[in-house]
């Protein structure tokens, strides 16, 4: 016999005790897997804290105006908020028949710190610093010496509630 359309199941007492005995058993199912330590999951906890702080609250400045000298003086904060990669900009002056650009990609590791020189050192090596915002938001900082062929220009987006170096140009010969 069917109803509406589906054929019918028929059980003997026997089977329907031993279903809803099933159904109703007082024990909780086994783990399957065993519980993390609690140290470890307090451990992974606070790093997952962290990194949260981090992306949040752990920027330097809150304008690029105030973050673009703590960038330049330290060199640990260079590191945290420069791309990986970074895209660096150079031009091949011994390319044929004229001088050339090359684009690479650049890994943290195969990037040399200090990526742009610390206040005292521009001062020191007569450079002059012009900052402009760029159309998406970010912002160009160009270095430069007068009366030689010495410039670079250094990229910044806002990222993760912050600033990031993400592509340098070094348009000397």
């Amino acid at each position: 016999m069917t109803i509406f359309g589906a054929p019918r199941i028929a059980l003997s007492p026997l089977a329907l005790a031993a279903l809803l005995a099933a159904c109703q058993s007082s024990e909780a199912p086994a783990p399957s897997a065993t519980p993390a330590p609690p140290q470890a999951t307090a451990a992974s906890r606070a790093q997952a804290d962290r990194a949260i702080t981090h992306s949040v609250d752990a920027c330097p400045a809150p304008t690029f105006d105030g973050f673009l000298p703590k960038f330049m003086d330290d060199v640990s904060i260079q590191k945290q908020y420069t791309a990986d990669p970074l895209e660096s900009d150079t031009i091949d002056p011994n390319a044929d028949p004229e001088p050339a650009p090359v684009k690479k990609m650049l890994t943290k590791d195969q990037v040399t710190f200090p990526v742009i020189p610390d206040s005292a050192r521009q001062k020191k090596d007569g450079l002059v610093l012009k900052q402009s915002p760029e159309g998406d938001g970010g912002f160009a900082v160009e270095l430069a010496k007068p009366d030689t062929d010495y410039q670079m220009t250094f990229h910044f987006r806002s990222a993760e509630g912050c600033w990031q170096l993400h592509r340098t140009e070094d348009d000397s010969l």
